[in-house]
């Protein structure tokens, strides 16, 4: 892997052809790491990919680093952002389920009284920190703004309101009632 070291700072300075030889040597070290992170019929895109980022950065490469390394987190880097974006696709792709919707609608009073029930076990001040920023939608800002309190101080109470309700959903207490 010396020589690797030796191509790649060749390649640096502008050898094409010790830049070819490196890609060609390193392409089955690439495709062997590759096996680790996905299937073989995605293996020859995330080789590409992982080609092209060496391409790229080839500059960043410091002379005298092993050159494993620096090529096992490009890899990793090109899985790991092939991953997120398969994701955000996948959550952009979903169609609109109404079906999780009730099917008896609630008014405006039904919906009060219950909102009313789940917020009891909060204090008041959790259960306005939490209605401004989860029910009315408002920013951390604008709910510190609002009540006068700081942008810590919200996040902090958010925080507890919800693991309190958490907790008392998981016991089974909401709104003092036990089941």
């Amino acid at each position: 892997m010396d020589e690797w070291s030796t191509l790649l700072v060749r390649a640096q300075q502008g050898d094409n052809a010790a830049y070819e030889r490196f890609l060609r040597q390193a392409v089955p070290f690439i495709k062997r790491r590759g096996r680790r992170y996905v299937n073989n019929d995605q293996l020859d895109d995330l080789v590409q990919e992982s080609l092209l980022t060496i391409h790229k950065v080839l500059h960043s490469y410091q002379p005298g680093l092993p050159v494993e390394p620096w090529i096992s987190g490009i890899l990793r880097h090109k899985f790991y952002e092939n991953r997120r974006q398969q994701i955000r696709q996948q959550a952009e792709t979903y169609p609109e389920d109404d079906s999780w919707h009730p099917t008896v609608v609630a008014d405006h009073e039904d919906q009060a009284e219950a909102l009313q029930r789940l917020l009891s076990p909060l204090t008041d001040l959790q259960a306005e920190v939490l209605y401004a920023t989860k029910v009315e939608e408002m920013s951390v800002a604008e709910t510190a703004n609002m009540m006068q309190r700081s942008v810590a101080w919200v996040k902090v109470n958010v925080h507890r309101a919800l693991v309190l309700l958490r907790n008392e959903i998981v016991a089974g207490n909401v709104g003092g009632e036990r089941r």
